[in-house]
């Protein structure tokens, strides 16, 4: 688990402990990762992940297979949105290459280094987090939403590749969920979008939790190579509609 010490990541390893996994928790938030692990036992077992590092990344996954001596389940989930991050116009090239590397590249990267430990022992399961920000456009946040629409095309390549090899692969695409990273970057999204959705409510890490147990679980072992979308019905209404 990449990004686990917080927000959707934490909510995930919990519901997986709670399942009966031994997880690892990868995060450059070592303290955050470690509260975790003292939080819920020693089958959470917190690791050094720094995503914007290709080394850093193959590291922690040596380190996980050491200390496990096997990898069944790869929770891709680290990400981050930049205030630079607007139109394509004014968005720095900078944070658009930091957003590729952050989400894209590390996922890619992840991916490679998790899947020979898979193969060999039989197959394994990949979820990568995405974003309903790869499927329509915004006035801003041109980098992230390009950056999670590769995320979506990855992980179709990683399941049509590797899926003979008892590989499976698919993509959870939250919708707005409130977390501490949104209500620091961008707060006005929480009022703004709730108007937009069919639930009655704003979206949960534990609701993007349940969605990845239950891909990352035998109960979906004919499911590979799908993004499912977790965000309240945004998209299944036309434009005009709002509550």
């Amino acid at each position: 688990m990449t990004g686990g010490a917080s927000g959707i990541g934490a909510a995930t390893v919990t519901r997986l402990h709670g399942e009966g996994a031994l997880v690892a928790v990868g995060d450059l938030d070592m303290d955050g990762a470690r509260r975790l692990s003292d939080e819920l036992g020693d089958r959470v077992q917190p690791f050094h992940y720094d995503a914007m590092d290709p080394e850093s990344i193959t590291d922690m996954v040596a380190a996980v297979v050491a200390r496990f001596r096997k990898l069944d389940i790869l929770h891709n989930n680290a990400g981050a949105v930049g205030r630079e991050d607007t139109t394509v116009v004014d968005t720095p090239l900078a944070m658009w290459e930091s957003a590729m590397n952050l989400n894209a590249r590390a996922y890619f990267l992840c991916s490679r280094a998790a899947l020979p430990t898979m193969i060999e022992n039989g197959g394994g399961v990949i979820v990568n987090t995405a974003s309903s920000s790869a499927f329509a456009g915004q006035l801003t946040q041109t980098s992230y939403g390009g950056s999670k629409a590769s995320i979506v095309a990855l992980t179709q390549y990683i399941a049509t590749q590797y899926g003979r090899q008892n590989i499976r692969a698919n993509s959870v695409s939250p919708g707005i969920v409130v977390t501490p990273a949104l209500l620091r970057v961008a707060p006005q999204l929480v009022e703004s979008m709730a108007p937009t959705l069919l639930t009655e409510r704003l979206g949960t890490p534990e609701d993007i939790a349940s969605t990845v147990a239950f891909l990352a679980s035998d109960e979906a072992r004919y499911i590979t190579g799908q993004n499912l979308c977790v965000d309240g019905g945004l998209f299944a209404h036309a434009p005009y509609v709002s509550f």
